[in-house]
């Protein structure tokens, strides 16, 4: 039972992160820009790229999606 919990929370998250990132993908990677520098590379490089951005978005929105659906049916 606490498993599936865990997996329709992580979906949850899933989708509401990857909403915030498909309307505002730049807004969005500068908030994640902190930690190591190998880490705030990689969110410039993203940050440089919203089109890459919304289209990961949109993939994360889809598997959160199915993540909470395939949850909500046992």
């Amino acid at each position: 039972m606490i498993g599936r919990q865990m997996k329709e929370l992580l979906g949850m998250m899933m989708i509401g992160e990857g909403v915030t990132g498909a309307i505002a993908p730049r807004r969005h990677m500068r908030l994640w820009n902190t930690g190591p520098k190998q880490f705030r590379d990689i969110t410039k490089f993203f940050e440089k790229r919203p089109k890459l951005v919304t289209a990961l978005a949109a993939a994360e929105i889809g598997f959160g999606v199915w993540l909470t659906l395939r949850q909500l049916r046992r």
